[in-house]
């Protein structure tokens, strides 16, 4: 398969997800709906607040008729309760988000009256306008008003959301279910002994520690195949039975054993990119099967992996589970300069203060150490070089 396509790794993106439709939808309670992707608006079933509320402990009162002086208190209005009616000449007892009584229009500070048994004592100094200390009906926003947009992530301040407009069983996507395919002649287990010539597989390890505690994703079963194109193929078959996305690692370069392109179009899957001039993880491959499914292919060496799984695979996987924006990256500046190259450059960095970081001394692809000791990796544009500001991308989600 010859190079195609895109010419950075954000347009190889960008391409791939234009091609790929979002999971589908299911309802889930609100109580476990946390890390998942909102698959409808959000609209307010009332207005926020539904009611016009005190902002402060203290004394509601009728602007217009209020004089300063020694006020009788006539009631006490309460959180949850129907709101009391206001007496003429008198004050009603209110704390922080009770109903504001009716004939009410503002509310004293508990701290700017002297309380005296069943009266309280204003000084003339205290200005009680119309509106002061109340929360208006309606003034976050009215019935019917959008609330939150489809492809928000669920998290704190939306599941209040949620439960404040009555969204007990909120619409999400389903989980987006992702398969992990490690290939080569040489991966052993980390728990198995091992030649000098034969690699334990880290690749496996580093993919599910990357996306295995993601609440929209679903990790299937990992799987590893030798070197052979007809054992890949029924592998691949296999998880592409259940998987929405399938990450292999390894096959994808110009070799003579390299079969994970020839794999592919025996399944009649159509390439979208491969090869992007990117240091690591320059062969790495996407495509698209009948079923429109994704597949990345993503190189067999250490480094390439996480950075094309956490530069490539993360987004394409956002995209999948319905997620409307993937946040931006961070800069960094980094406290020397970086070379320029006729590629984009991922440099591997240690984080040294907000906004600041080193660069990690890194031998190659196959320096697990040194991506071990960083903290994420900088993406330097290509021809463009020194301190930056870089993008940068922390290894964990």
């Amino acid at each position: 398969m010859a190079a195609t396509g895109p010419t950075s790794p954000g347009e190889a993106v960008a391409l791939f997800t234009a091609r790929l439709v979002p999971v589908g939808t299911e309802r889930v309670p609100l109580e476990v709906a946390s890390g998942r992707v909102l698959a409808e608006p959000l609209v307010a079933d009332r207005p926020s607040p539904a009611i016009g509320v005190s902002a402060m402990d203290g004394y509601a009162v009728d602007s217009a008729s209020f004089r300063p002086g020694v006020v009788r208190v006539a009631g006490e209005a309460r959180i949850g309760r129907e709101p009391v009616r206001l007496e003429p000449g008198s004050a009603v007892k209110v704390s922080t988000g009770a109903p504001v009584p009716l004939g009410a229009d503002a509310v004293i500070k508990r701290e700017d009256v002297a309380e005296r048994g069943g009266t309280i004592e204003v000084a003339a100094s205290v200005r009680v306008p119309a509106g002061v200390n109340v929360r208006r009906r309606g003034e976050n926003l009215d019935a019917g008003a959008r609330v939150l947009g489809a492809g928000e992530v669920i998290g704190p301040s939306r599941a209040s959301a949620l439960a404040c407009f009555g969204a007990a069983r909120p619409l999400v996507h389903r989980r987006v279910r992702v398969a992990l395919l490690v290939t080569g002649d040489e991966v052993r287990d980390a728990a198995d002994p091992v030649a000098d010539w034969e690699l334990r597989d880290s690749n496996g390890p580093a993919l599910r520690a990357l996306l295995g505690g993601v609440p929209w994703i679903e990790l299937l079963p990992p799987r590893r195949c030798p070197d052979d194109p007809d054992v890949i193929r029924s592998t691949a078959e296999a998880a592409l039975s259940a998987a929405d996305l399938l990450l292999c690692t390894g096959g994808v370069s110009m070799g003579d054993r390299d079969f994970i392109p020839e794999v592919l179009r025996s399944l009649g899957a159509q390439v979208a990119f491969h090869r992007i001039p990117q240091r690591p993880g320059k062969p790495v491959l996407g495509a698209l099967t009948p079923r429109n499914q994704g597949v990345l292919g993503l190189p067999g060496n250490p480094l390439s992996v996480m950075v094309t799984a956490r530069r490539m695979a993360v987004p394409v996987a956002m995209h999948l589970a319905g997620i409307a924006r993937e946040p931006s990256p961070p800069l960094v500046a980094i406290d020397a300069d970086a070379r320029g190259l006729d590629l984009w450059w991922h440099r591997l960095v240690r984080l040294s203060g907000p906004g600041r970081g080193e660069l990690a001394e890194s031998r190659g692809s196959g320096d697990v150490p040194s991506a071990a000791r960083a903290d994420g990796f900088v993406e330097v544009p290509r021809g463009r070089s020194g301190a930056g500001p870089w993008p940068f991308y922390p290894w964990g989600l």
